[in-house]
């Protein structure tokens, strides 16, 4: 059995601070400022690229993207945007899987 770290106050603000994050970006917004394909941004959002499809058609076939969606276009955006600025220890810690 472990021993969990205890929260104290800047935790509990931290975890309140996370809860409360609505960082998103559109499927469309994400596509008009960075030129990826439809293929490359099903890969981000971990999705097939019908789906994407769906989010940039209209009409019945139209379908809008999830929360985790725009979650992770938004993730993917702030990287691309500030990856210099980004601790390396965090970029292994966010991304243990490169």
């Amino acid at each position: 059995m472990s021993n969990p770290r205890p929260l104290g106050e800047r935790e509990l603000r931290l975890i309140e601070l996370f809860a409360n994050c609505r960082v998103e970006m559109t499927p469309q917004q994400f596509y008009s400022k960075w030129a990826v394909t439809y293929a490359q941004m099903a890969q981000l959002c971990r999705c097939d690229i019908i789906t994407v499809n769906r989010w940039f058609r209209r009409g019945r076939n139209y379908q809008p993207p999830k929360h985790y969606h725009k979650w992770y276009l938004a993730l993917a955006d702030i990287f691309l945007e500030s990856y210099e600025d980004i601790p390396e220890t965090l970029i292994n810690r966010l991304c243990s899987g490169r």
